[in-house]
Parts: structure tokens; C-alpha cells; sequence
């Protein structure tokens, strides 16, 4: 008999962004798999359980998820934010199509960094966004490139994941140059690096004045569009509501 696979995501950085479905799940399954820094912010939630925090890889970890299925066991893989987002759901569905398995599978959706950062600097995801990732292992640069340019010509809300990556900050300084040739210099820009962490550091400034040097791994960035604007020192983009009508 076979058990089934949970792909969590518990949110970044805090107990208070898990989810009561996530946790429902983590209490309720034989066998946790997740990074050990993950696994360290979900301990009450795992105390008794069997807890695999070695490193692995993601084909690792997919692996031994689907090896205890089929032993029985109701698995649990954690990941930080939202699985299913620049995270590990996407590999683990690649693992089965690539080896032709079928398992019982749940996505439980997390709290994503984007939204906990947007949080942080107000509300600058009120409208149209797109999120780009800035990994290098990942895309192609020509490809990011592309997608950057054809982000900014759209007037979208840019969000940057992944802004340093086995190159250093070279990807996020050609970024914000890209950005620059669509964008005004005074676009509100928001950086938040450690987000609900409880050592969060929230910055809001402007494209001209992004500080790359000082962003770091664990950091998200999010550009404005013409719109944007900064009251207060929080960063929002409207919706455009008007009164009697809506939005």
C-alpha cells in the first residue's frame, strides 16, 4: 500500500507565515524532508517524526520522498515560501514525468517572499507585476534579458529573485541598467533582504540609487512601475479605484 506526498511550503523565514494547512500536514505525515535551516523553524511541528535534514539534491530528495511512499509512509518535503514557486514542485513533478512514476501527490501552498517582502515596503504589488528570476544556474541570460526588457516596455511591477548568484551581483547591476533604459531614475525601488526573519532589513529607494553592492543572497527586489510612488516611506502602486464604479 502506498502513502502520499506532501510538497509544503512553509513560508519565509518565520513560524507565524505557516500556514494551519501546512502545519495540519507536518503533524500528520511519518517523515519530513527539507534543508536543516527549513526544518530548524518547524520543529514543533515535528518533534517524533522521522526528520531527514541531510543535503541533498532536489533529484535526492524527490527520490527518497518517492522511495517511503512506497513503503507506506505519508512523506512530507518542506520548502521556504511557496513550493510551488521558484522552489522545489517543479523539479519533483520533472523527476516523475522523466522516470515514468506515478505517485499521490498534494501541493500545499506557503506564503511567498514576494508578498512577505511586499508586505514589509506597503503595497507595491497593488497591480499588474511580473516576477523574474536572476538565478544563473537556471535561464539563459539572453532569455532573462529578454523577459527584463519586454517587463519593463509593459510598464509591469518587476520582482527579482535570485539577485546574486555564483557570478555575484554582474546579473543584478546589468538588470537594473536594463531597467534604467525604460524606467525613470526616480522609479521607487523596494529591497528587503531577510524577510520576516525578525532581522529583516527594508530598504525603499530608487532605480538611479539601487546600492548593488549591498544586496545580498537572501534578498528580494522589487521595481516600480510609471505609477509607483512612495508615501511615508512605504512604496505603492495603485489599482486605480474610483468611486460608484470600482476598479
Amino acid at each position: 500500500m502506498s502513502g502520499k506526498i506532501y510538497l509544503v511550503g512553509v513560508g519565509p523565514g518565520s513560524q507565524d507565515n505557516i500556514t494551519p494547512r501546512a502545519a495540519k500536514v507536518l503533524k500528520n505525515v511519518q517523515l519530513v524532508i527539507g534543508h536543516k535551516d527549513c526544518l530548524d523553524l518547524l520543529w514543533k511541528y515535528v518533534i517524533g517524526k522521522d526528520v531527514v535534514a541531510a543535503e541533498m539534491t532536489p533529484v535526492e530528495r524527490a527520490t527518497m520522498a518517492v522511495e517511503k511512499v512506497w513503503q507506506g509512509k505519508d512523506v512530507a518535503v518542506v520548502s521556504s515560501g511557496d513550493i510551488g514557486i521558484y522552489a522545489f514542485a517543479s523539479t519533483f513533478f520533472g523527476y516523475l514525468r522523466d522516470n515514468e512514476l506515478k505517485v499521490e501527490v498534494e501541493v500545499i501552498p506557503g506564503v511567498t517572499l514576494a508578498s512577505a517582502a511586499a508586505a514589509l515596503l506597503g503595497s507595491p504589488l497593488g497591480h499588474d507585476f511580473t516576477a523574474i528570476s536572476l538565478a544563473d544556474q537556471a535561464t539563459e541570460w539572453s532569455i532573462i534579458k529578454k523577459r527584463l526588457i519586454s517587463a519593463a516596455e509593459s510598464d509591469f511591477v518587476v520582482v527579482l529573485y535570485n539577485p546574486i548568484g555564483k557570478v555575484g551581483s554582474k546579473r543584478v547591476a546589468e538588470a537594473i541598467n536594463l531597467l534604467l533604459k525604460c524606467r525613470q531614475a526616480a522609479t521607487p525601488v523596494g529591497i528587503v533582504t531577510s524577510a520576516t526573519t525578525g532581522q529583516e532589513r527594508v530598504l525603499v529607494t530608487t532605480l538611479g540609487e539601487v546600492p548593488v553592492k549591498e544586496i545580498e543572497i537572501d534578498s528580494i527586489i522589487i521595481v516600480g512601475n510609471s505609477e509607483t510612488y512612495i508615501y511615508n516611506g512605504r512604496m505603492v502602486t495603485p489599482r486605480g479605484y474610483v468611486e460608484g464604479l470600482g476598479y
